[in-house]
């Protein structure tokens, strides 16, 4: 299955950057709606989708403040929205990185593409933290700590997107380990 519509949500605090991929499908097999009253059937394939997941991320090359690091995709979701054709599967995962007072940049190299379906980005820098620039396809709109992406179907994906966001003094972030 293609995706219908796609949705991330990136979290920036001092030294992790967390985030919540979440897929839209038309399952017009049915597909999920037959496990979905089996406990035992849902988390083995949300152990598989985790799994497919984590392969696609191993795929892709992540650099924070020049250093290379790995996402970790901890948890898969599977999830009926209303009815049993709409269906979403929900990712969590999470980057580790050493952070910089000051300025601090990710970057993301992976294959280039042509979106299949369209979706959204927005990228949420915790309190001391701002986002400075987003280079990344279709649309972008930086707005101090809460920025989005907008990407239509169709849309090029060159395969590079990069964040540079300020980690400023702030009491909160000296009383981290």
């Amino acid at each position: 299955m293609i995706p219908v519509y796609g949705q991330g949500f990136f979290t920036i605090s001092y030294g992790i950057i967390n985030y919540i991929i979440v897929f839209d499908y038309i399952d017009d097999k049915g597909e999920y709606r037959r496990i979905m009253g089996d406990r035992e059937l849902i988390a083995k394939e949300e152990n598989v989708l985790r799994e497919n997941m984590q392969r696609l991320m191993d795929e892709e090359r992540v650099i924070i403040n020049s250093l290379e690091v790995r996402p970790v995709v901890e948890k898969a979701f599977i999830e009926l929205r209303g009815s049993g054709k709409r269906v979403s599967i929900t990712f969590y995962t999470s980057i580790p990185f050493k952070p910089n007072k000051g300025r601090n940049i990710y970057e993301n190299f992976y294959e280039s593409t042509i979106a299949e379906y369209p979706y959204r980005v927005y990228w949420i820098a915790l309190p001391c933290i701002k986002i400075e620039s987003i280079e990344s396809p279709g649309l972008v709109i930086v707005n101090d700590n809460i920025s989005l992406i907008q990407v239509d179907r169709g849309t090029r994906i060159d395969g590079y997107e990069s964040v540079v966001f300020t980690i400023r003094d702030c009491p909160e972030l000296d009383r981290q380990p």
